[in-house]
């Protein structure tokens, strides 16, 4: 008589264990293009949030009283005219807030990766809109790249180098070796891209932007890229 053939359960002698579960392999995925080791805590969360609203919040005050005198609504909080320095002070504000306070209580290994997620993320943030200004300023004087569609089409060509090259700076700084593979953009890093498209029609002064006031969503775009930053592990 046959005996009964029992599946082995023991994990060294099972042949399907060298094959990896969905959640391994995501978790696997999730090092190697975002480069998140852990999924983050509501503890992770709670810290990043606190910091990267603080962090906004700072410069947002520094920036108002400078231009409004003093500060006794939201309304001239939030009534600020951004130029290059208002965009980078409060964007380096949340960013560094996020990331400082992520940092409380964690390892060496999760306090790099959040210092490398606050460069990449400040890279990202910072880098479009100085490129926009800087072709601002090369073509202001020009007729041709001053009309409407052609500034725009400028415009969004130096937003697309800016996002690009900031990424490739975030890697060489985070890595000069070339040791791990690159952090890459994804979709929610697109959102904090939005800050870039609204500071880079800001820089350029469309009327209808003017109209609009869209320049009053930037503090907390900016406080989503801290959050993102202090909350990475």
């Amino acid at each position: 008589m046959i005996s009964q053939i029992n599946p082995s359960t023991d994990k060294t002698n099972n042949s399907f264990s060298y094959f990896k579960s969905s959640n391994q392999v995501k978790k696997g995925y999730r090092t190697y293009r975002y480069h998140n080791i852990d999924t983050p805590t509501t503890g992770d969360k709670i810290r990043a949030l606190t910091g990267s609203v603080i962090g906004t919040a700072v410069p947002l005050v520094y920036f108002a009283k400078k231009q409004n005198g003093k500060i006794n609504s939201l309304k001239k909080l939030f009534n600020i005219k951004y130029e290059l320095p208002e965009m980078t002070g409060i964007a380096a504000g949340s960013i560094v807030g996020g990331v400082l306070f992520g940092m409380a209580g964690e390892n060496a290994q999760k306090r790099r990766q959040k210092f490398n997620e606050g460069v990449f993320q400040f890279m990202n943030v910072v880098l479009p809109p100085v490129v926009v200004a800087a072709y601002m300023a090369v073509t202001k004087n020009n007729k041709f790249l001053n009309k409407p569609v052609n500034k725009l089409a400028g415009i969004l060509v130096s937003l697309a180098s800016g996002m690009f090259f900031g990424a490739k700076a975030s890697n060489l700084i985070t890595d000069p070796k070339d040791r791990y593979p690159d952090r890459r953009l994804n979709m929610k890093d697109a959102i904090a891209n939005v800050d870039d498209v609204v500071g880079g029609l800001i820089l350029a002064k469309f009327p209808l932007i003017d109209k609009l006031h869209i320049e009053k969503t930037l503090p907390f775009i900016y406080a989503w890229c801290g959050y993102r930053a202090g909350q990475n592990s």
